[in-house]
């Protein structure tokens, strides 16, 4: 909770902190950008556990604080993410709707952004999770916000970006009521996405 908490308060201190000193750059530009998810959940007793492909989309600005070298790149962006798992042979899938706030720095190195941050996410759905043995459904049975760490990679060619990035959770997503079924479990996103910038 502790972790949890802290995360939130480096967001909030660091886009008060770069806001002003981006403002005043005239290079400051938005965009929009959308991709591919390939997701899991480390739940420590879902059977057979597997990746969940989704998607994202979102808006994102690449705001200058050191010219042609460190950028701040905040995103908001809506992202399906999730898990797979078989019971008797058949896939299922577990499937949750976050939005994301994620608040990368950028480390330009020609047409290269090497990035690095925190995002906090809220889940907007109301997954349930059927529990198979004796068919009861557990209803709310995960917490509303997840906090981590992103990295990634992007290629520049203006107005067009193409970028891969990780996202690890660093909090259990389980609550009282999911976790004597699911046990405790992580999130973890990979990303590809395409951008334009204006």
């Amino acid at each position: 909770m502790k972790l949890k908490y802290s995360i939130l308060a480096i967001l909030t201190v660091l886009v008060f902190l770069f806001m002003p000193v981006a403002k005043s750059q005239a290079q400051s530009k938005f965009g929009i950008r959308g991709g591919l998810n390939v997701s899991n959940i480390s739940f420590d007793n879902l059977p057979d556990r597997g990746e969940r492909f989704g998607f994202h989309a979102g808006i994102f600005a690449d705001l200058p604080i050191l010219p042609d070298f460190i950028h701040l790149q905040p995103e908001l962006s809506y992202s399906l993410k999730g898990v797979a798992f078989k019971f008797l042979g058949d896939r299922e899938t577990l499937n949750m709707k976050y939005i994301d706030f994620l608040l990368p720095v950028a480390f330009r190195l020609g047409s290269i952004d090497l990035q690095v941050g925190p995002f906090a996410s809220y889940l907007i759905s109301k997954p349930d999770y059927k529990v198979f043995d004796n068919t009861e459904v557990i209803v709310d049975a995960f917490k509303k916000t997840d906090v981590g760490l992103t990295a990634g990679l992007s290629y520049n060619f203006a107005p067009v970006t193409i970028g891969i990035r990780y996202n690890q959770g660093m909090v259990d997503i389980s609550n009282d009521k999911g976790r004597p079924f699911l046990g405790s479990g992580k999130t973890a996103v990979g990303q590809v996405s395409l951008g334009f910038k204006f």
